[in-house]
Parts: structure tokens; sequence; C-alpha cells
């Protein structure tokens, strides 16, 4: 036997200010698409803002039903807009926050492990690392180089194709 170990090494930012202006541009413009959010079961609001090579910001909010299996999370529907408005564009950047009206003390929120592997087939798809920058409504911002950081063996279509 052979142990394989994984290790991931994340940035954690006390605050915005410690982003780049441009950075901190998007998770606001992330923080104002909450409200777009249609979460009338859960209360929990998820927004999405990409920025995408071109300069275009896309967003993307949750959106719930009540037949659960239904719903669509934040970073779906931005990669999916984005998909439709700019095919084969390359991602820059992506923001993702959260608002639990019952929490106050929620901090960086990741993609659901649905939305971890819609993310690695763009990152596929597009030839690119996708940077995330997640936030809740504490200061603190976690940054990922990719989402391979978080789903490190990750399926994808290599175990699909025929040799």
């Amino acid at each position: 036997m052979k142990i394989k170990n994984i290790h991931q090494e994340l940035k954690l930012y006390k605050n915005l200010e410690e982003l780049k202006d441009f950075e901190q541009q998007l998770i606001k413009k992330a923080v104002d698409f909450l409200d777009l959010s249609y979460a009338p079961y859960s209360n929990f609001n998820v927004a999405t803002a990409i920025l995408l090579e071109n300069g275009e910001i896309i967003s993307g909010a949750n959106q719930e039903n009540a037949s659960y299996p239904l719903c669509i999370c934040a970073e779906r529907v931005a990669l999916h807009h984005a998909a439709m408005r700019f095919p084969k564009m390359k991602i820059k950047l992506m923001a993702i926050t959260a608002r639990n009206n019952a929490r106050t003390d929620l901090g960086p929120i990741p993609p659901c492990g649905a939305c971890r592997q819609v993310i690695a087939e763009y990152e596929d798809l597009l030839d690119c690392n996708i940077r995330i920058l997640m936030k809740g409504n504490l200061d603190e911002v976690l940054e990922l180089e990719s989402i391979k950081q978080v789903l490190p063996l990750g399926f994808n279509s290599d175990f699909l194709e025929n040799s």
C-alpha cells in the first residue's frame, strides 16, 4: 500500500481592504446581488459575481423551489449565464457571498459539492483556473486559486473517454 497526501493552502484575508480594488468591487457587486436571490424556504441567500476576461461582470443568485432538488445555486446560475452570453470567454475571478438573516456570524461560504463539480468542468472547458473569493457577513475573505484546491480528486471527462 502507498499513502497519498493531499495538502492545500488557502489564502484568508482579514477584510476587504487587503484585496485589490477590482476584487473588492466584485465582492461588493455580489453582495448587491443578494437581493436577487429567491430563498423563501431556507432564508439562505447566495449571490455570485463573475468577472470575465473581457471585463464583463455576470451575476447569479440562488433560486429555490418547494421541491428542493429543483433549486439552483448562485454559482451555477452565474456560470451558465456567462456561458450563454460569452461562450468560451475565460473567467478571471468569481466572488461568492451569502446572507442568512438568522445568523450574523457567517464566515466565507464555499461552493457546495455540485457547484464544485460544475466549476471544475468550466475550468477544464475554458482551460484556465478560476480564482474564487468567498465572503459571508463577517469581514474575512477566503481565496481559492482553483476549485481543485477543494476538489482535489474531481471527476472529469478523462474517466469517460475511450483509449
